[in-house]
């Protein structure tokens, strides 16, 4: 394959110059992308860490000193780990579209533009504004208003360029396309939905507002898994290079429960609202087999990295498919645990949720976007010699048990601190004396991790931004 040098602003939307053809664009979108979403990550590590520091009484009352609260801390991070999550899937989703492509006109890449730019100006805005306390005090949407018009002006975009470029022959698309192609959609709506409260025909109705918030919180999520699970789907065919198991009926199967659970899983939010006990059990068994039908792909995905790199030597790409491989199956059970209407009701509101949602976040779609990530700049970066000691040398090696390490002692322990303090809440007894280093166990723990993957992203970001890797970067 012939060299590609890139200029100095190899991250632009737009090749500098004619000779590096459509390559170059795909290259920079991709990067670009991946580069936005560590740094998000960062960002909601920062944020984390600080929030757990804030369960120690004497460093709360430091913080509060300084007017840093929890209640600024939270939405930080909860934006930033959102925006992790969904700027990696876009990532794999550009890889996508530029993968073939023989022309990416210039009205797409002034949307491209206008894309990164929109959403830029959202994340500098949420970071400059939480701190001060400038919240909406919603949950996933804590951020002022103005900022979400910015973030629905880049969907926008994106969502131009997305369908302009896969109508043609939509029908014969893989599975993953119209994943993407639905969860690009319902993010749309799911997100406008999320600010009804600003009408006022719902902010006097507490109940009501509480339903449409944790409504549209619920499957704001299933919106971002569409998307993640589309980018595994991608990464087990570019792995593999065997297209047909996105044609398969484990791949339609996950996307038909997928979708269907994205329109029920909301009742899991709202056990404690007055609603039917049947919607209570559909959305439990919906949730279980959209899990048990992921497990199963997974460990396909899994299986296919393992055959086709090989285990002589170590690779993240692979390890992290592993791991979300282990993971999954170990959330499915507490998932079963906590989503039974009966038992969430001890649980609900404890540290068991917090663990179940920070394992799954991490563990399933973090894990699976690391992988993805190690992939591409693997494919893109294969001509720098520093490049595969960087993606899978003893840093990243050591780094990845850390962070697997301290989140399965964090998970474990607070599923368990969780389910003692509502076990003991329902029984009116005291609190098992345990519980009382939950706090601690948080902290250390949270910190190993945070550290971690803040180490970790930090040397992965050092590769794209490297002028001398990026001299490299190959043709794929």
């Amino acid at each position: 394959m012939a060299h590609l040098g890139l200029s100095t602003n190899s991250l632009s939307c737009v090749p500098t110059a004619p000779r590096l053809g459509e390559i170059a664009v795909r290259e920079s979108h991709v990067l670009l992308l991946i580069l936005c979403s560590l740094t998000s990550l960062l960002l909601a590590v920062v944020a984390g860490l600080l929030a757990a520091l804030y369960y120690l009484p004497g460093l709360a009352e430091f913080f509060l000193a300084f007017g840093v609260t929890l209640q600024s801390l939270r939405p930080l991070h909860t934006t930033f780990a959102s925006a992790f999550i969904f700027l990696g899937a876009i990532a794999v989703v550009y890889d996508f579209l530029l993968a073939e492509v023989r022309s990416w006109s210039l009205a797409s890449s002034r949307l491209f533009r206008a894309q990164m730019v929109f959403w830029g100006l959202a994340g500098l805005g949420a970071l400059v504004s939480l701190p001060f306390g400038i919240t909406s005090g919603r949950e996933y949407i804590g951020f002022h208003p103005l900022i979400s018009v910015f973030i629905l002006a880049g969907w926008g975009c994106f969502t131009t360029i997305f369908y302009s470029r896969v109508w043609r022959g939509y029908w014969e698309r893989p599975v993953y396309v119209h994943m993407w192609a639905i969860g690009i959609l319902y993010f749309i709506f799911t997100f406008v939905e999320a600010h009804a409260y600003l009408l006022p025909q719902v902010e006097p109705w507490p109940i009501v507002d509480l339903q449409l918030q944790w409504k549209s919180c619920g499957t704001i999520v299933g919106a971002f898994n569409l998307l993640v699970y589309g980018a595994l789907l991608y990464i087990g065919e570019r792995i593999s290079g065997d297209a047909n198991y996105a044609q398969s009926r484990k791949a339609f199967a996950l996307f038909g429960i997928g979708l269907l659970n994205s329109f029920t899983n909301y009742a899991h939010h709202t056990y404690h609202l007055p609603q039917s006990h049947l919607i209570k059990w559909i959305a439990f068994v919906v949730s279980m087999l959209e899990i048990i039908i992921l497990v199963i792909v997974v460990v396909d995905i899994a299986g296919m990295a393992k055959s086709h790199i090989g285990r002589k030597q170590f690779d993240s790409a692979e390890h992290f498919l592993r791991l979300s491989k282990y993971w999954s199956g170990g959330l499915l059970l507490i998932a079963i645990a906590i989503s039974i209407p009966p038992l969430n009701a001890l649980v609900h509101g404890t540290h068991a949720i917090m663990a179940h949602a920070m394992g799954s976040e991490i563990a399933i779609d973090g894990y699976i976007l690391f992988g993805t990530f190690a992939m591409l700049l693997g494919a893109a970066y294969r001509r720098c010699p520093e490049a595969r000691e960087i993606l899978s040398g003893e840093f990243s090696r050591r780094s990845i048990a850390i962070m697997n390490l301290a989140l399965l002692v964090l998970v474990a322990f607070l599923f368990c601190s969780g389910a003692a303090v509502g076990i003991a809440r329902f029984t009116q007894v005291p609190l098992p004396t345990w519980t009382n280093v939950t706090p601690s166990v948080l902290v250390a723990s949270g910190g190993f991790l945070a550290l971690a993957l803040a180490a970790l992203s930090l040397k992965w970001i050092s590769l794209i931004v490297s002028r001398d890797c990026r001299q490299h970067l190959a043709r794929r």
